[in-house]
């Protein structure tokens, strides 16, 4: 196996560049950290989960999808080639779980085209980012376990270099490298996740909840009471990895002349299930917050999750952000109380 030291990590970013856009971990003035079009000095790799998951570099939150001009169509696919740089295993996860939405029937060619130019490095996380992370409950994390090209592992002065697929090996030539024994590699990664593992708590909740959901036994007063607190604000819903619902609306500029976009939607929106006639089968927050959360811990329309245990891959952003806090670890402890 191969090793990088840590200082020749930016070196290595740099040879990237060249070819792709690269996005990574960027602190901004404020002192958050995020996804951001890679600057030397703004770099760093000294950061806890963006506020934001990459998901937006292949699905945005309001994208065209055709013009017309003077009567004429054209469509718009807007794709490059992309390498996200340190992506966690949770993020990793959800782009999984959205490209296998965005490839069912008839695939997303938007999506596609843009996911299919992109590689990914992950940075395998070495404990919870904060008190809501429970990535190893979920199964997504503490370490990526497919998808990525190349996953990085933090060993004191270098980073043990994992790789995960053909484009991956592509990646690291003319990269400075250096060779570990693949039997002590292989010792240390399992060190690492065994270490990851213990600093990040099970939520036993998540189960118990997963179980009430499925047997139709959660009490229904726990909707009544987080719908009674919900503002709308569908900030869960754009913050989640896996969350691609989707409107689609149509814009005249002038006689001859406009658009086609689609922004990002949420099912806690009156107006998600809202029908032609007026009818709406989901007409209370109560039931529209019952119907996520079923959708996440549950089925997950029939989507495949990509070896995780459910549509939720335990990032704990909607708890982070929630400002009425009834995020998915909200939830779940309430169903299993």
């Amino acid at each position: 196996m191969k090793t990088l030291a840590k200082k020749d990590l930016v070196k290595a970013i740099n040879i990237w560049a060249d070819k792709f856009e690269v996005l990574s971990p960027t602190k901004t003035t404020n002192g958050d950290c995020i996804f951001d079009t890679f600057q030397e000095n703004k770099f760093t790799t000294d950061y806890k989960k963006p506020p934001l998951s990459p998901k937006a570099s292949f699905f945005p939150q309001t994208e065209v999808i055709f013009k017309v001009e003077k009567n004429e169509y054209r469509e718009v696919v807007a794709a490059k080639k992309m390498l996200l740089f340190g992506i966690r295993s949770c993020d990793m996860m959800g782009l999984l779980q959205a490209a296998s939405f965005m490839s069912r029937d008839k695939k997303d060619v938007y999506y596609n085209a843009k996911r299919d130019m992109a590689a990914t490095v992950v940075m395998a996380c070495p404990g919870p980012q904060n008190e809501t992370c429970f990535c190893t409950t979920t199964l997504s994390g503490p370490v990526a376990k497919k998808g990525f090209d190349l996953q990085l592992y933090d060993m004191d002065n270098v980073y043990l270099v994992e790789v995960g697929t053909p484009r991956g090996e592509k990646l690291l030539s003319g990269i400075p490298l250096a060779d570990m024994d693949d039997g002590l590699a292989k010792r240390q990664i399992e060190e690492f996740k065994q270490k990851a593992v213990r600093n990040i708590p099970e939520v036993k909740a998540v189960i118990e909840a997963m179980n009430k959901l499925k047997d139709h036994k959660a009490d229904e007063k726990v909707w009544d009471s987080f719908g009674q607190k919900c503002i709308t604000c569908g900030g869960c819903a754009f913050v989640c990895p896996t969350c691609t619902c989707f409107n689609v609306y149509d814009h005249q500029s002038s006689p001859g002349n406009g658009l086609r976009a689609r922004t990002w939607d949420a099912c806690l929106y009156g107006g998600f299930t809202r029908e032609a006639s007026g009818h709406n089968p989901r007409s209370s927050q109560a039931l529209r917050l019952k119907r996520r959360h079923e959708h996440k811990l549950l089925d997950f329309n029939g989507i495949d999750i990509q070896g995780g245990l459910c549509g939720c891959v335990g990032c704990g952003r909607c708890s982070d952000y929630c400002p009425v806090h009834i995020g998915t670890l909200e939830v779940v402890k309430a169903i299993a109380e």
